[in-house]
């Protein structure tokens, strides 16, 4: 028997296994709960949508990503990978008689060496500082790419990039150019191509061959020649990495100028190949402290002028250059081409010696105050400036160019770059609009002041003033485009209405209006190019017709075969009667009482229409002008807009070098005929106020006159009136 107070061990073993019992099945119950409620979650709608928004947002990242891969890789498709296994050479161009303008990417020839002629050290160099994945991925540098996005989003700028070798090679041949995510997908599908095509030791090849390394420097060759005075094969550690490390800031790093700058590039990379295990740390204390002796930067200049075959640097090859491009991207800076232009040279040099001449002319007159080209000395140049195109009629072939007087003090383009107000040379396209909506030259228009709310959707309540600060009486409209009379052309504006004057505007290649419309596009205050202007004059002379304006006619490439050939475009920009009428008064602004007249006294006599425009305080003097075969437009003015001096009128400073143009061209051999005339012109007795056929009210009211209608402007209905 168990004693008392004690328990037998049957007792113990009962009430354990029932408290055991007891806890499994409350451990039961609690994960079957744990599983209801889970179960529940799993269930509950909330989780659900989350669970498929999630999948469902994958899956349109997925296919954004697809698609977007897709489209990238169809634009590589276009790009030629030949191109990629071609030295560069220099490209030459020719003008339209044959001759040679100059040479394009002459610095890009270089002296390409074998890669097996290449120090070792340089090679190790380049990899370590620029890829050191290069012989692992295929074109695109995954790590490196997660490395600087995330190092650039904890620095919160660009201070590291993933360019990989392949990817500079790629725009080295292309010419890609720009910080955008579109260029870098595009630069990122060409190189996987790029890869796909060539091994990696002719890639290599290529790059050591054409990297820009500083100072006129492309490729190893010239650059341990040029820095260091010999072979790139002899090239020591610390000079290999000292080029190794110009390659990201070429002009920044270079050792020519900033010598301690290219020593701590030189270290930098140095460490690189430590880290990479190209050299010991016993060597890397060794190179560090070396300090490479680099030559003179005057030796090494001299030695590119003598090798170099790059004409002077001009408005006109980089015009040309630039169009090259667009035209043919795949093969910018591979040279070896041979590109035929529509210069003519002879012309060229004609336009250069009128700009110069005429404006040293101003420059010199007692009480001229701006700086004069004679005084530059460096900087953003202050002196007076002029920009000129000339174009072939009949096809659009751009015969000479000028974007300024000196490319080394500035290489801005007045010519295709800068847009400038107009002026008074706008107005034919406002009067050419409104002949196309039968307006004819001899009705009448008020030269009166505009009268509040007369133009019923200017808000401004403008009130533009005449030059000669008077306003008239009615007058025909000739006398409004003739006498460049501002309120008349307003009311000839309004005749046709805004928007119809700036569709005729952005047809005739003047471009849109930037910002909010006001009534003064009506006397030109918009801008515009030369190159624009002179297109949309050459219409006056070829019936209303616009031949787009071009400067290539074909391109070669290194084998002889043509890769471009320009075809001309045209389209009508208004009828031949408009155009007709419009050339008419045009005809009539160079003779007596025309803003033009001093034209015929300075001794043209060919026959040509233009007209001049002047902006307001004398700050944008221009002339545009054409005869039979050729148009040209001139603009004269100081890049800082600001008042040339006062009475600088376009007749007086732009119309003089159009003058002196036209004459080279004549003696040249450009023959200028009479300018055309419409098949059909009738005379017809029509009202002044309507511009309808007059009938015998009209005539008791005084306001029959004769006009000459060109067949395609004919009234079809009599006034009513009177």
């Amino acid at each position: 028997m168990p004693g008392p107070g004690k328990r037998s061990s049957k007792s113990r073993r009962t009430r354990t296994g029932k408290r055991a019992s007891s806890s499994s099945r409350k451990s039961r119950t609690s994960k079957k709960s744990r599983r209801k409620s889970e179960a529940r979650w799993f269930h509950h709608p909330l989780f659900r949508f989350v669970v498929v928004a999630g999948l469902f947002a994958a899956a349109v990242a997925l296919l954004i990503g697809l698609m977007v891969l897709f489209h990238y890789d169809r634009l590589a498709a276009r790009y030629d990978l030949s191109a990629v296994g071609r030295s560069p050479l220099e490209t030459e161009v020719f003008d339209a008689t044959g001759a040679r303008i100059g040479y394009l990417h002459g610095e890009d020839v270089g002296m390409p060496v074998p890669l097996e002629s290449v120090s070792p050290h340089f090679l190790n160099a380049l990899i370590a500082r620029e890829d050191s994945r290069f012989y692992r991925h295929h074109g695109i540098d995954r790590y490196g790419l997660v490395r600087a996005w995330i190092r650039n989003a904890k620095e919160k700028r660009a201070v590291q990039g993933a360019s990989t070798i392949t990817m500079q090679l790629t725009r080295m041949t292309y010419g890609l150019t720009g910080k955008t995510i579109q260029r870098k997908l595009l630069e990122m599908a060409i190189a996987r191509r790029i890869e796909k095509h060539y091994s990696k030791n002719d890639i290599l090849s290529q790059y050591v061959n054409r990297v820009f390394l500083g100072t006129g420097m492309n490729g190893i060759e010239q650059a341990a020649q040029g820095y260091f005075g010999k072979s790139s094969a002899d090239l020591t550690m610390p000079e290999a990495a000292m080029i190794a490390g110009v390659i990201r800031a070429p002009n920044g790093f270079s050792p020519f100028r900033h010598y301690e700058t290219a020593l701590r590039e030189m270290r930098g990379t140095l460490g690189r190949m430590e880290d990479e295990g190209m050299i010991t740390k016993k060597e890397l204390a060794r190179y560090r402290d070396m300090r490479p002796v680099v030559l003179d930067q005057d030796r090494w200049m001299r030695m590119l002028r003598e090798q170099s075959k790059v004409s002077g640097d001009s408005y006109l090859l980089k015009m040309i250059e630039e169009k090259v491009g667009e035209l043919l991207p795949s093969y910018v800076g591979i040279g070896g081409m041979k590109i035929q232009t529509t210069i003519d040279m002879r012309l060229q040099s004609a336009v250069e010696i009128a700009v110069e001449e005429r404006l040293r002319a101003l420059e010199s007159q007692p009480g001229y105050s701006h700086p004069t080209v004679a005084g530059y000395q460096s900087g953003n140049p202050q002196y007076l400036q002029a920009a000129v195109t000339i174009l072939e009629n009949h096809s659009g072939a751009m015969r000479a160019m000028l974007g300024g007087r000196a490319y080394h003090d500035s290489a801005f383009n007045r010519a295709t770059q800068s847009r400038r107000p107009m002026g008074s040379i706008f107005k034919p396209l406002v009067y050419g609009t409104a002949f196309e909506r039968r307006l004819f030259p001899g009705m009448l228009i008020s030269d009166g002041r505009i009268a509040p709310g007369e133009i019923s959707w200017d808000d401004e309540g403008w009130d533009p003033q005449n030059s000669d600060g008077v306003f008239g009486d009615y007058l025909p409209a000739e006398q409004g485009l003739i006498r460049s009379r501002n309120t008349m052309t307003a009311r000839v504006g309004e005749w046709s209405g805004i928007e119809t004057v700036l569709t005729m505007m952005e047809h005739a290649g003047l471009g849109v209006v930037e910002g909010e419309v006001s009534p003064t596009v009506y006397i030109g205050t918009t801008g515009a190019n030369v190159g624009n202007v002179a297109s949309a004059y050459s219409v006056f002379a070829t019936g209303g017709v616009r031949y787009k304006p071009h400067s290539i006619l074909s391109v070669q490439d290194r084998d002889g075969v043509t890769i471009y050939q320009h075809e001309d475009e045209s389209y009508q920009v208004m009828s031949s009667g408009a155009a007709w009428l419009t050339s008419s008064i045009l005809k009539r602004v160079l003779e007596d009482g025309g803003t033009g007249a001093s034209l015929r006294e300075m001794g043209f006599t060919a026959p040509a229409g233009g007209k001049t425009g002047t902006t307001n305080d004398f700050y944008d003097a221009w002339f545009a002008g054409y005869t039979s075969r050729l148009s040209g437009s001139i603009w004269v003015g100081l890049d800082q807009p600001q008042p040339i001096y006062d009475g600088a009128y376009g007749g007086k400073i732009a119309m003089p070098i159009w003058f002196d143009i036209m004459m080279a061209a004549e003696q040249i051999g450009y023959d200028f005929a009479a300018l055309a005339e419409p098949e059909e012109v009738i005379e017809m007795q029509l009202c002044r106020s309507t511009g309808l056929l007059a009938n015998d009210r009209c005539g008791a009211a005084g306001t029959v006159y004769v006009e000459q209608v060109p067949h395609d402007l004919i009234p079809r209905e009599f006034c009513e009136g009177h």
